[in-house]
């Protein structure tokens, strides 16, 4: 397999990983909105919140190394 296709099928699957991470905000977005409108804020929203951020990061990190991964594909 070439440098080439290598680095397309990184790219596929970072972009695959940036989906359900996308996904995965949106669905702790309304869990999170949901039960801080029933006034539910118990160990459930703060885990909720801890898990948002977390996930908010990681889709941060696949960001930076798509642009990393896509400057390599332009070098080539």
């Amino acid at each position: 397999m070439s440098k080439l296709d290598k680095i397309k099928e990184t790219l596929s699957t970072l972009r695959i990983g940036l989906s359900i991470i996308s996904a995965i905000l949106i669905t702790l977005g309304g869990t999170l909105g949901n039960l801080y409108k029933n006034d539910e804020v118990d160990s459930v929203f703060w885990l909720s919140s801890f898990l948002f951020f977390g996930f908010l990061i990681a889709g941060f990190i696949v960001i930076h190394k798509l642009r990393i991964r896509t400057d390599e594909l332009e070098e080539l």
